[in-house]
C-alpha cells in the first residue's frame, strides 16, 4: 500500500483523474480526513463529492502501485508518499 498527498482544482479534474483510476488494476481511493470519507477513485460519482483545494490522500493498493504513483504525480501536493506493508 501507498499512499500520497493530492488536490484537485476543478471538477474536470476529478473526472479525469477517475478515469485514469479505471485503467489501472490496483485500487484507488481517497481519504478525505477533513470529512472522514473515503472514495473509490474509480468511482466518477464518488469523485464529484471530492471538496477542491483540500489535500486529500491517495492510496494505492495492488501489485502495480508503483507505477501508478507516477502515473499521478501531477496531482501530487507537498511531499508525502509512504509506504506500508501490512502483511
Amino acid at each position: 500500500m501507498v499512499k500520497m498527498n493530492v488536490k484537485f482544482e476543478t471538477p474536470e479534474q476529478l473526472v479525469e483523474f477517475s478515469r485514469m483510476c479505471q485503467k489501472v488494476e490496483a485500487d484507488t481511493l481517497i481519504e478525505d480526513t477533513v470529512h472522514k470519507l473515503i472514495i473509490d477513485g474509480k468511482s466518477v460519482m464518488g469523485m464529484m463529492t471530492v471538496t477542491l483545494n483540500q489535500r486529500l490522500i491517495f492510496v494505492v493498493d495492488g501489485s502495480d502501485e508503483k507505477e501508478v504513483l507516477s502515473t499521478f504525480e501531477k496531482y501530487r501536493t507537498e511531499d508525502m508518499v509512504q509506504k506500508q506493508n501490512l502483511g
